[in-house]
């Protein structure tokens, strides 16, 4: 029980770090690996594989901390249902986004089937696999908000700081370049507002949440980052409609 509480911190960090890891770098890799599959695409087909054993290993922690089943019977089963389904999606929606974003580089602009390639690849994917990411973390914080584990250390708080400014970014990243604004800048507000208040409610108990540091602090910069973003640029460009990746 005590070694599972010092890990949460670490979980949290190493979740943060594979989800930024694997959801920016393939990205940013070009080269070609075997044609037609880049380097990006071929790091790409780890990515499920990489985040969801880390989630799982989030959830375990957080679970052998929760009190007995008699307490809490709808957040039990909220959180249960948003984290399956918020999985699901993760999965699925980065499933349909692989294949798709790799066919349309090689379409011809303009034909039905690079429409096709490119409603998969820009639009529905991104929803399906940004709003499993939300649920995932809001399955979390409702399983969550039940744990009791005392105050953070500076190394738990530093290691949590870290990954939650890694998963922040990332969210951000994800929206802009995917253009899912319009879901998720609310979602991070929303997720932000609700982990600070759970937080500080815990705090005034004697306890100091680490999943709930983690997206609250989390989303507090994927807001900054979206508002800021938003006022300079007067709106919500991708990336690479500005030319900074390709």
């Amino acid at each position: 029980m005590e070694r599972a509480k010092k890990n949460i911190s670490t979980w949290l960090f190493l979740y943060g770090l594979a989800f930024a890891f694997f959801q920016v770098v393939p990205a940013l890799i070009s080269g070609m690996w075997r044609s037609p599959i880049t380097q990006g695409d071929a790091l790409d087909f780890l990515t499920p594989l990489a985040v969801v054993p880390i989630l799982l290993g989030v959830y375990t922690r957080i679970k052998v901390q929760l009190p007995g089943k008699g307490t809490a019977p709808f957040s039990r089963v909220a959180s249960g249902i948003c984290l399956v389904v918020g999985v699901i999606e993760y999965v699925d929606g980065h499933g349909i986004h692989l294949p798709s974003n790799s066919l349309s580089r090689l379409l011809e602009e303009g034909t039905s089937v690079f429409r096709a390639a490119y409603l998969y690849d820009e639009v529905i994917s991104h929803y399906i696999w940004d709003g499993g990411v939300i649920l995932i973390s809001a399955g979390l914080i409702l399983l969550a908000a039940r744990l009791k584990p005392g105050y953070l250390t500076k190394r738990e708080g530093f290691w949590l700081a870290a990954g939650a400014a890694l998963y922040g970014f990332t969210f951000f990243a994800n929206g802009i370049e995917g253009q899912t604004v319009l879901m998720t800048f609310p979602a991070a507000a929303v997720g932000f507002g609700v982990s600070v208040y759970l937080f500080l409610r815990e705090v005034r108990t004697g306890s100091a949440n680490p999943v709930l540091a983690f997206y609250g602090l989390g989303y507090l910069v994927s807001v900054v980052l979206f508002a800021t973003w938003g006022i300079v640029h007067s709106g919500f460009p991708e990336f690479s409609a500005l030319g900074w990746i390709s």
